[in-house]
């Protein structure tokens, strides 16, 4: 659940970011006593919303990627013993070989 958070979080940063982008740009234009209209084309607001986008979701991948044990791990759940609750965590080595 988490990783889908933190895509919808990732494309919604670069939507955002676009969005605050053209914004500006159509707001310096109107000072500027231009204008505005919608381009057709690709814009440098697109280029920098989709660089902002790529490097949200870089940076949610390593956060990702931070918390995940090593490979040859296995697993041990949280189990309750004399009616605690142990936490659970990571071997050290699998007993499978793999």
């Amino acid at each position: 659940m988490r990783r889908y958070l933190i895509i919808a979080i990732a494309i919604l940063a670069a939507i955002l970011v676009m969005s605050l982008v053209k914004w500006w740009q159509a707001r310096r234009a109107r000072a500027r006593g231009e204008t505005v209209t919608p381009g057709a084309g690709i814009e440098i607001s697109h280029v920098i919303g989709a660089l902002v986008g790529l490097a949200v979701f870089f940076v949610g991948a390593v956060l990702l990627e931070t918390g995940a044990s090593k490979p040859g791990t296995t697993y041990q759940p949280a189990q309750i013993k004399d009616g605690k609750i142990s936490a659970g965590g990571f071997n050290g080595s699998s007993d499978d070989g793999n």
